[in-house]
């Protein structure tokens, strides 16, 4: 199950293993099966073996996209989310970005109400660094680059 992914994943130097969302789905069904079958000391210990191992391949493919491999299989959007966070945040360390005490300057792309102020596309807000990192996640501001 899993250990067969995380294997696949370690022969894969410089790519990210295209593991099928229906191939994920049958091991999700079977350890839910498993959580809701059982609740003795055995098998708590062997989800624990799974969790570890789903830890495993998490750190392995958060890895690789964090080098510049591209996403792609089952959790291609969240380790694209990944991808983003490391484009800004080598940004903000760099300067890439207009700043000013751990406040950056954003334009926004989608509606969105912060701090119970409407924004609407085009708008432009300075925002604290926690609120930057999620609303780029979701697309719904991108920082302002200088020059």
């Amino acid at each position: 199950m899993l250990d067969e992914f995380v294997s696949e994943e370690l022969q894969k130097d410089y790519e990210v293993a295209e593991i099928p969302q229906d191939k994920i789905e049958r091991v999700i069904q079977a350890l839910l099966r498993l959580r809701k079958k059982y609740d003795d000391e055995i098998h708590k210990e062997e989800l624990k073996v799974y969790e570890e191992l789903a830890e495993s391949l998490f750190e392995l493919r958060v890895e690789k996209v964090i080098e510049g491999v591209e996403a792609k299989g089952f959790d291609k959007e969240a380790l694209s989310i990944i991808s983003k966070i490391k484009q800004f945040y080598v940004g903000y360390l760099t300067g890439r970005y207009y700043t000013s005490k751990g406040r950056v300057l954003c334009k926004v792309n989608k509606k969105v109400i912060i701090d119970d102020v409407q924004l609407s596309p085009g708008d432009v807000v300075i925002l604290p660094l926690s609120k930057v990192l999620a609303l780029i996640t979701s697309d719904y501001i991108t920082p302002i680059e200088v020059g």
